[in-house]
């Protein structure tokens, strides 16, 4: 007759600790991988802009999901619309002139300063040249200031 199983308080510790180990190394290769994709992040760092730009209190998407355009009577200016709380795309709201975070519900307001939400800062305001030709070069790779206009 085989030998039954005896449960002690020890084999059942021993088998909870094994389920604890193996659910976190289930969970640490996705998290690693999300940490360190690179396939959201801007593939440049110099996005061209070539339409022609009028005072408004809109933003204006690039060729770049992620890079937004606006003039208003002070100047030109960008930002990057990527969450600053954990690097989500956030999107510009046009009738309620707000920008929504749509993973956890950060909400920022028309210039990107943050509303309400878990978002710790602004949008990344980006630097904008004006090229010989007329056109804009926007350098995602220089941070500049919240007044910052071209």
């Amino acid at each position: 007759m085989p030998k039954q199983l005896e449960w002690t308080r020890r084999a059942a510790l021993r088998l909870a600790w094994l389920g604890v180990i193996a659910a976190s190394a289930l969970t640490i290769e996705p998290l690693l991988k999300y940490l360190t994709s690179k396939e959201d992040r801007l593939q440049s760092p110099l996005v061209a802009y070539n339409k022609p730009l009028v005072v408004s209190s809109d933003w204006q998407n690039t060729a770049n999901a992620r890079v937004w355009v606006k003039q208003d009577s002070l100047g030109v200016m960008a930002l990057v619309a990527t969450c600053t709380h954990l690097g989500c795309e956030v999107h510009y709201q046009p009738e309620t002139k707000e920008w929504l975070c749509p993973c956890h519900g950060s909400i920022y307001d028309l210039e990107g300063r943050p509303v309400s939400g878990p978002a710790p800062k602004a949008l990344p305001r980006v630097a904008v040249e004006r090229k010989a030709d007329g056109s804009l070069m926007i350098n995602t790779s220089k941070l500049v200031g919240m007044d910052t206009r071209l």
